[in-house]
């Protein structure tokens, strides 16, 4: 699994700057509010990859099905050579 740096930075970010803006006696985190963000990263890379996997499975039904395609015109050109007008 994978989440992006980017937006924990920005988590971490947001840490500071209330560190910066807030008095030392307000100070406090939400840790249901981490909790919650951290969780949202987490649900939206599953989501991510589960739409990657859909795409790639996607992709394999029409590779098989133009594979198949493929071996049912070989067959068909295979039989229409056999039947040549006279053959046996």
């Amino acid at each position: 699994m994978f989440i992006d740096a980017n937006e924990i930075i920005t988590l971490i970010q947001a840490a500071r700057d209330c560190e910066a803006k807030l008095p030392k006696e307000e100070q406090w985190i939400h840790v249901s509010d981490i909790a919650a963000t951290l969780q949202k990263l987490i649900d939206d890379e599953g989501a991510r990859q589960e739409a990657a996997m859909d795409k790639m499975a996607e992709d394999y039904e029409d590779e098989e099905y133009g594979r198949l395609e493929c071996e049912n015109a070989a067959i068909e050109k295979q039989l229409s050579m056999q039947d040549w007008p006279g053959g046996v």
